[in-house]
């Protein structure tokens, strides 16, 4: 009974391990299909779910998703060459025995960036030869904040090995540990350092954000050491600009027009001539039977003071408006100037942003 329950016991703590083992090897045989149907970027996908570390993959299952993901990566428009080369180095150090298989057409240089990594990877050592038992270890130096120049500033990255290794660096998106976008070697021997010039692959400046730096060293027996990763945060400084000036107030502008009126006091004397001619004008001709009857009756005033008004509003109701030239000559210039001072901070501010240097500090490192 007790051999029985272990055995269950067995199996219950197997499955899991099994469906993962089986998810695997599914999506490996996907891959090779996209392969086949020429679409890399699907193939890349379907691998680097089966290279997660919760799938569980066999070391076989392991060694045939490395290997059709370097195949995938040289297959991509453009080719992504230091994710093939990982992969292929990955690959091999798995199975140093391994060799090219009927997918080599699908990519230019597959077979020959295939064969480099091998060699780089290859044992040299003499048959017979005591094996060095000491692991391969690698260290890494790296400034913990710097500000750099966006025009020809490096970041330096110093591979430090245990004993006499190449050191590689990678480096990446920390979101994105496979899209590599800059990679070097330091040859084994050397004593400098690598520099990091802050680009991508395509030459554009790389992003603010954070990025995986990653450290290996391999020696010429081809022991690979671990991996050493360190998080680099990338950000600009902050870049020295001028404001804008205020806008202009209006009491800057001198007016362009002047507004005159039409009428002339000549025609106010005029219509209060003619307002007291109509007032006087029956006692002035001695014919008082014009009025005759008409005693205190102000008739001849409210005439003579509707003639009196009449000459006063043709004066103030009529205007003309007048342009001054050179006033407005003078507002466009001042406008130009502004305009002109302003898109010239603009532009100066612009550059000033565009040549901020970038910071990069270590992730960890303290503020």
């Amino acid at each position: 009974m007790r051999r029985l329950v272990l055995v269950m016991l067995l199996l219950v703590a197997v499955a899991p391990a099994a469906r993962g083992q089986t998810r695997v090897a599914a999506l490996v045989r996907d891959a090779r299909a996209q392969l086949e149907a020429l679409n890399p970027d699907s193939a890349v996908v379907l691998l680097e779910q089966a290279l997660a570390p919760g799938m569980n993959a066999t070391p076989a299952e392991q060694l045939r998703a490395w290997y059709l993901y370097g195949i995938a990566q040289m297959g991509k428009d453009p080719p992504n060459l230091p994710s093939a080369q990982l992969a292929f180095r990955q690959a091999l150090q798995r199975d140093p025995t391994l060799r090219i298989d009927s997918l080599d057409h699908l990519a230019v240089d597959v077979a020959r960036q295939f064969n480099a990594e091998r060699a780089a990877v290859a044992v040299t050592q003499a048959p017979g030869a005591p094996r060095v038992v000491e692991r391969l270890t690698v260290a890494v130096q790296v400034p913990a904040d710097t500000a750099l120049s966006v025009a020809d500033g490096r970041l330096p990255i110093t591979p430090r090995p245990s004993r006499r290794a190449r050191g590689v660096v990678t480096v990446s998106p920390a979101d994105a540990p496979t899209a590599v976008v800059w990679s070097d070697t330091l040859p084994a021997g050397a004593t400098g350092a690598l520099g990091w010039n802050l680009r991508t692959r395509e030459g554009a400046l790389a992003e603010p954000g954070r990025y995986s730096m990653r450290v290996t060293a391999v020696d010429s027996a081809g022991e690979v050491s671990a991996t050493i990763e360190r998080v680099l945060e990338v950000s600009r400084v902050a870049a020295d600009t001028q404001p804008l000036p205020p806008p202009l107030a209006p009491s800057a502008f001198a007016p362009e027009t002047l507004r005159l009126r039409r009428g002339s006091p000549g025609a106010v004397l005029i219509g209060a001539g003619l307002g007291a001619a109509a007032a006087l004008l029956p006692s002035a001709l001695g014919r008082t039977e014009l009025n005759q009857g008409l005693s205190g009756d102000g008739t001849a005033y409210v005439v003579a003071a509707s003639v009196t008004m009449a000459g006063l509003a043709g004066f103030l109701g009529g205007h003309r408006v007048q342009p001054i030239p050179e006033n407005a000559l003078r507002n466009e210039e001042l406008r130009q100037r502004d305009e002109a001072n302003r898109a010239a901070i603009r532009a100066a501010n612009a550059r000033a942003q565009e040549s901020a240097p970038v910071r990069v500090r270590l992730e960890g490192a303290g503020p």
